[in-house]
């Protein structure tokens, strides 16, 4: 019997049809190899995430029971037995007899969690385009491929490795007790064929997500752009790894139980030289921070109608003093007194470049007043907010006024950059609204939702500048820690 690539076309519009009817669901998305590559009959793995509006027991195991309830024999797989994966991680149960649908279900705030714990893995379902409802990244992007993700997300590196030292690989399963629903963590032991495949798969990750690092965008390499990074990679070793890698390649399709090449050996000297490779990454860093406390930061706007200067100078000086020993260091500060203030602990005065693009927000009419009056003077503004519009503060600015401005600060940034090669680090100092539509809108959050971005004062924020591109360099747990609040 034939599976073609119509009958695959009716499989999926069958999947979305079905799921879409629970009022509950907002979104379902196809990824995964058997959906990329059209003429994929793999049906180990067939990916499916799902999206809650609210989670329960009920909705969860309705999900469930649409997908076992399709008929195969509509798609010429009646031969085969509909099994369903559940769980949260890199485990397949395929046989022969069956076909696998991996299905993965989340509300939104489980799914915020997973996209700042597991950028990898969801920038790789962002990239598809097989979707009904919100796109993913419609309801939380990842943003950008960091350079920190490689090794403090939880399928970064060290995870994986240490997976592969215990023999086992690690994954999540929803259990549930009564009304309440947990996820907790598994493992499962591996096998000799496990290990092969584990290696290669891990090897293929670390280069496919180095080079949407480098790119900064959601595409898949080619071969030939595979081996130049393997060039890049391992120099006069390429030869070796490359070729190793494709035997993997080829042994995770036909597995020789008879095999003398050593996985663990091989993915640990394959780790070694890429982690040296990441740490001797060539690039200008960029640090920009919040200015100190000022007696002003009490609950009220504060924008550019007040001027206040910083407090407790003596311990801003003692925090920020690992950046008055950098040297080659290039400092920018917005002119107003709290940011030059708090510049001036770590630069000399006639050292630092004043930036009026750097100004925190105009609150126009609204500075010095605190959200309760504001309400209850301004209440279109608020009724605005909540239509998750970007109304300007009364006589002030929006926050598209603010991007305007950052985008001539990057301009005037990389200017002076070229001027300056001998500097290897820029400081930049600045203010709380700046700091959020910046970053807000980098890793392209919705608008509305900045306001959750937790700015705390003289606490640096990591970006690098490589190929003219400004790239955040940010511990996502410590960025998003608010958003499920």
């Amino acid at each position: 019997m034939l599976f073609s690539s119509k009958q695959k076309k009716k499989l999926k519009e069958d999947l979305f049809k079905t799921l879409i009817k629970n009022k509950n669901v907002i979104s379902i998305t196809l990824v995964g190899s058997f959906w990329e590559d059209k003429k994929s009959k793999d049906f180990s793995d067939i990916d499916v995430i799902i999206i809650l509006k609210k989670f329960s027991k009920n909705n969860y195991q309705e999900c469930l029971n649409k997908i076992r309830s399709l008929n195969l024999k509509k798609y010429n797989l009646g031969h085969l037995k509909s099994y369903i994966n559940s769980t949260f991680g890199p485990l397949k149960f395929n046989t022969k007899d069956n076909i696998v649908f991996h299905v993965m279900i989340y509300d939104i705030k489980s799914h915020i969690e997973h996209v700042i714990k597991s950028p990898f893995t969801c920038f790789d379902w962002e990239r598809s385009s097989d979707y009904r409802g919100k796109s993913l990244k419609e309801i939380f992007p990842v943003g950008k491929i960091q350079l920190v993700d490689f090794f403090k997300s939880r399928r970064g590196i060290n995870s994986y490795l240490n997976n592969l030292n215990k023999n086992h690989i690690s994954y999540q399963k929803y259990i549930f007790e009564k009304n309440l629903c947990r996820l907790v963590n598994k493992k499962f032991k591996i096998n000799d064929k496990h290990k092969l495949e584990f290696s290669f798969h891990l090897c293929k990750f670390l280069i496919v997500n180095l080079y949407k690092f480098e790119k900064q965008r959601n595409k898949i390499p080619n071969d030939i752009e595979i081996k130049l990074i393997f060039k890049r990679l391992f120099a006069n070793k390429y030869h070796f790894y490359l070729n190793n890698f494709l035997l993997l390649k080829k042994l995770k399709r036909k597995y020789d139980g008879k095999l003398k090449l050593n996985p663990n050996q091989f993915l640990k000297n394959f780790i070694g030289s890429f982690q040296k490779y990441l740490r001797n990454y060539k690039k200008h860093d960029l640090i920009i921070l919040r200015h100190a406390k000022t007696n002003y930061n009490d609950g009220t706007f504060l924008g550019v109608g007040r001027n206040p200067g910083i407090i407790n100078k003596k311990n801003i000086v003692k925090k920020l003093n690992y950046l008055k020993k950098r040297d080659k260091k290039i400092v920018f500060a917005s002119p107003l007194k709290r940011s030059l203030e708090t510049a001036k602990t770590f630069e000399d005065q006639d050292k630092i470049i004043i930036c009026n693009q750097l100004i925190e927000k105009n609150y126009g009419l609204a500075e010095g007043l605190n959200y309760k009056r504001f309400k209850r003077k301004y209440p279109s503004i608020i009724s605005n907010w909540k239509k998750k519009k970007d109304p300007k503060f009364p006589s002030g600015e929006n926050d598209d006024d603010i991007l305007k401005r950052i985008s001539l600060f990057e301009i005037l940034l990389k200017r002076k950059l070229k001027g300056n090669l001998n500097k290897n680090i820029s400081i930049v100092v600045t203010h709380n609204a700046l700091m959020r539509c910046y970053l807000g809108n980098i890793f392209e959050i919705p608008k509305y939702l900045w306001i959750k971005i937790s700015v705390k004062h003289i606490q640096p924020f990591n970006f690098i500048i490589k190929n003219n591109k400004i790239i955040p360099n940010i511990d996502r747990v410590r960025l998003f820690n608010n958003f499920n609040k």
